[in-house]
């Protein structure tokens, strides 16, 4: 079932712990090595909601709903909606704000893969000292004499206040290769430069999931 056919979920209905995740889940996890979380936390019981064989696939939880479910089972958190937002191994629908598992089953170990032995090599204070003076040198402390204006978006026709901005002298470098926010907190890649390097910005995995949403959108 596809994001655009789930309904939300009648939280009333749920209000009972559960002792135990469905076997269907429990044989999934163990073929794909995916570890669930205990039964008896609450990202636990926020996972055997979501496997429920009503609730899978069908039917979506928002914030108020998370909120409610652990009030109706009497388990506190403080932000509730964190314990069906956290990755647990398996895909769940992409719908903004909502949360259902795809049924049946996929397996979605990215985020928990990365996590593993995840550390940086070297001394941390020196590490931070070198990109905060990349960013003094580059952009801080550059005086405002050297500015320059730019555009945000390089590939549109819009001389406008909306799309200028005050750039340090480093954004000459890019050029027509990038679009930006007005604070320099955000980048993405014109089309062409994209299409020049594609392969650099994202996986195969990513290419293929955008090569869908374009046929989707367009065809």
């Amino acid at each position: 079932m596809s994001a655009a056919t789930v309904k939300r979920i009648a939280i009333a209905n749920y209000n009972t712990k559960y002792v135990a995740y469905p076997a269907d889940l429990l044989t999934f996890c163990e073929s794909h090595k995916v570890v669930p979380p205990s039964i008896t936390s609450l990202r636990g019981q926020a996972l055997a909601l979501m496997a429920q064989p009503e609730v899978r696939g069908q039917l979506y939880i928002e914030r108020d709903d998370a909120t409610q479910f652990f009030k109706n089972i009497a388990m506190t958190t403080g932000d509730a909606i964190q314990q069906f937002n956290k990755a647990t191994g398996l895909k769940r629908i992409k719908k903004r704000g909502a949360y259902c598992l795809t049924y049946p089953y996929e397996a979605d170990t990215t985020d928990l893969d990365k996590r593993k032995g995840a550390a940086i090599s070297g001394d941390r204070d020196t590490a931070i000292e070198h990109i905060k003076s990349w960013w003094r040198t580059n952009l801080v402390d550059v005086p405002n004499s050297e500015w320059q204006v730019g555009h945000l978006d390089p590939t549109v026709g819009d001389a406008s206040d909306a799309n200028l901005a005050y750039q340090p002298p480093i954004q000459a470098k890019y050029r027509n290769r990038f679009k930006w926010n007005a604070y320099f907190q955000k980048m993405w890649p014109t089309a062409d430069e994209w299409i020049g390097k594609m392969n650099e910005y994202h996986t195969e995995a990513e290419q293929r999931a955008m090569l869908a949403a374009l046929k989707a959108k367009f065809e």
